[in-house]
Parts: C-alpha cells; structure tokens; sequence
C-alpha cells in the first residue's frame, strides 16, 4: 500500500479587521473559574484511570 501524498497548505490572510479583533478579545479572556474546576475534576478522574 502506497503512502498518501500529504499537500501542502498555505497560510490564511485575514483580511477583517473586526475578525481579527474579537479574536484576539476572545484570546485574552480569562478562562471562568467553573470551567477551571471542571477540568480540574476530569484530569483527577482521568489520572484515576491511568494509574489502575
């Protein structure tokens, strides 16, 4: 079996300014403290499962 062809892949232009801007807001939020908590208890079930 022959191995695919990977083609390569120019970068996008924004041209947006607006687009540009709510993505960089939207970088700089700060991650809500809940959403923080959540993680926090996903990764101490996961390490629970790894470690059996």
């Amino acid at each position: 079996m022959a191995a695919a062809k990977v083609k390569p892949v120019q970068p996008t232009e924004i041209k947006d300014i607006r687009i540009i801007r709510e993505v960089i807001a939207q970088i700089r939020k700060p991650i809500p403290a809940a959403t923080l908590r959540r993680h926090k208890k996903e990764e101490e079930a996961f390490l629970r499962l790894i470690k059996k």
